[in-house]
C-alpha cells in the first residue's frame, strides 16, 4: 500500500516536471526568436527617416539663424584724416629729437592721456613751448600745442618717461690695459643711455685712436673710462725730432720722458747733450719743435 502510493507521488511529480519544462522552452523560444526581416527594415527606415532629415534641417536652420542674427561688420572707429593720440604722441617724440639733435631712437611714454583730437583732420604741427636743453634719466614735463588748418587746437602739459636706445659695445673677452681698441673685440647690443649714459656708440669711430686705459671685464657696456686716447709715443721710445725756424727745418732724435697722443706736449731728452726740452706729438714716434 505504501510503495503503491509511493509510485503514484513520483509518477505525479515527473509529469509536472514535464509540463513545466515544455513550458519554459516555448517561453523561451518565443522570446529569443528574431524579429522578421520586413519589420526590422520597417524600423529601421523609420529611424532613418524621422532622426537624419530633422539633424539635417536643425543644422540648416541654425546656420541661417546666426547668420541671420550676427552683427554687421563694424564701421572704422575713425576718420582716415583724424588726428590720433598715437600720432601726437609720434610728432611730439620728432619735434623733440629734431630740437636736441638726438642720435639714437628716442621713445617718449605719455604718463597721462594725450588730448583726443581725433574730431579734428590732418595735416598738423606740434610745437613744444618748454623744450629741454638735454635728456636725464627720470620722468620729462613737456608743454605743447597742437595746430591744424583751422587754427590752434590747444595747449597742455603732459609727463613723459623718455628712454633713449642706441647700440653700444659689449667687450666679448677679457681685454687689457695698454691694448690698442679694436672692434674685433666687442659686439653691439641696444641699450637705453638715459640709464647708461657713459656707454660708449657702437661706431668705429669711437674705438679709432684709442687704448684700454684699464683692464676690462666682458658682461657690461664699455664707458668712454674705459679708453684713453692712443699714445702716438711712449715713455722711453726713441723718437724723431723736427725743429722749425722760419725756413730753416733741423730733424734730430730724442728719448721720450713720458707717453703722448696727438697733439700733446712732452718732454724729451736730447740723445747727444742730454738736455731736456719739450716738442709735440704730431704723429707715431714724432715729435716737432717750434721756436
Amino acid at each position: 500500500m505504501k510503495i503503491s502510493l509511493f509510485l503514484r507521488l513520483t509518477f505525479g511529480l515527473g509529469i509536472a516536471i514535464f509540463i513545466f519544462a515544455s513550458a519554459l522552452r516555448a517561453s523561451l523560444d518565443e522570446i529569443l526568436a528574431p524579429l522578421p526581416v520586413a519589420e526590422v527594415a520597417s524600423v529601421s527606415n523609420a529611424k532613418i527617416q524621422s532622426v537624419q532629415p530633422v539633424k539635417s534641417l536643425r543644422s540648416v536652420s541654425t546656420m541661417q539663424s546666426l547668420l541671420e542674427s550676427a552683427p554687421p561688420a563694424e564701421e572704422e572707429a575713425y576718420r582716415a584724416d583724424a588726428i590720433l593720440a598715437s600720432d601726437v604722441q609720434q610728432a611730439i617724440t620728432n619735434e623733440l629729437a629734431s630740437h636736441l639733435r638726438i642720435a639714437g631712437d628716442l621713445t617718449l611714454v605719455a604718463l597721462r592721456d594725450l588730448p583726443d583730437l581725433s574730431g579734428y583732420s590732418q595735416p598738423f604741427l606740434v610745437q613744444l613751448n618748454n623744450a629741454p636743453t638735454s635728456l636725464s634719466r627720470g620722468n620729462l614735463l613737456l608743454r605743447f600745442q597742437v595746430e591744424n588748418e583751422k587754427g590752434v587746437l590747444g595747449e597742455w602739459t603732459v609727463p613723459f618717461r623718455a628712454h633713449l636706445f642706441s647700440e653700444v659695445w659689449y667687450p666679448r673677452a677679457q681685454l687689457r690695459r695698454g691694448e690698442l681698441a679694436s672692434p674685433s673685440d666687442f659686439e653691439s647690443r641696444a641699450v637705453d643711455l638715459l640709464a647708461e649714459p657713459n656707454a660708449v656708440p657702437a661706431q668705429l669711430e669711437s674705438l679709432l685712436r684709442h687704448e684700454y686705459a684699464r683692464d676690462i671685464r666682458p658682461g657690461k657696456a664699455l664707458v668712454w673710462s674705459d679708453l684713453a686716447e692712443r699714445a702716438l709715443v711712449r715713455k722711453g721710445d726713441v723718437v724723431e725730432v723736427s725743429a722749425v725756424t722760419g725756413l730753416l727745418a733741423i730733424t734730430m732724435r730724442a728719448v721720450a720722458r713720458e707717453d703722448g697722443s696727438d697733439g700733446d706736449l712732452i718732454v724729451l731728452r736730447n740723445i747727444d747733450s742730454s738736455k731736456e726740452f719739450s716738442a709735440r706729438v704730431i704723429g707715431e714716434s714724432r715729435v716737432e719743435v717750434i721756436f
